[in-house]
């Protein structure tokens, strides 16, 4: 008796994850003539993308500072020879770009996973003085690259490479006196660029 109890609740919990699998879809990009064909694609999260290497020489290469990262290069070798698949999942929405290394100038593609949501990537944005400094303070609704550009007596650029969501500051120190004007700008995981713009007087 005890062992039928415990068959039931696998016996329903199988078909759903069959069903799950089999929701999940496999695209296929070839690499050949020195591009990835499709060189754009559109998927869900959860389906998986195969480059298959018709030709040698190439990778697939995600690029830095993305949610996800994949590097389809064989321990030990420059590139993927002919004949070789390479899969990655994704998991994460965004808007994802890759490139081939030895080709990076001009072999690059795009895998765009699920859609963006958000409406506006930031808000309560704040600047505060304090004797020479001045924070920056904001809330991510998603994650984002924040860049803060700002001119005056003293210029900086400071970058903040994908930063979650939530609560968030950046303190500019040590900045001559005078008035300063700039710009923040957050790039979410679908390239979706908002712009804050700031002025201060630091005396």
């Amino acid at each position: 008796m005890r062992t039928h109890r415990l068959l039931a609740p696998l016996a329903l919990l199988i078909p759903l994850a069959a069903a799950a699998s089999a929701s999940a879809d496999d695209v296929s990009v070839n690499v050949v003539d020195f591009e990835f064909q499709p060189k754009s694609l559109q998927i869900n999260p959860g389906d998986a993308v195969t480059w298959n290497f018709s030709q040698g020489d190439h990778t697939s290469t995600s690029r830095f500072g993305q949610a996800e990262s994949w590097n389809s290069r064989p321990a030990g070798s420059a590139a993927n020879p002919a004949g070789t698949r390479f899969s990655h999942t994704f998991n994460t929405p965004g808007r994802y770009q890759y490139i081939c290394i030895p080709h990076q100038l001009f072999m690059e593609g795009v895998v765009q996973v699920g859609q963006d949501e958000v409406a506006r990537t930031y808000s309560r944005f704040r600047q505060r003085r304090r004797g020479s400094a001045l924070t920056l303070s904001f809330r991510l609704a998603e994650p984002a690259k924040v860049t803060v550009k700002l001119r005056g007596p003293s210029r900086r650029t400071v970058t903040r490479r994908r930063l979650e969501a939530g609560s968030r500051s950046i303190k500019l120190s040590r900045l001559r006196e005078g008035r300063y004007r700039g710009t923040v700008t957050f790039v979410d995981d679908f390239d979706k660029r908002s712009v804050a713009r700031l002025s201060a007087t630091i005396r």
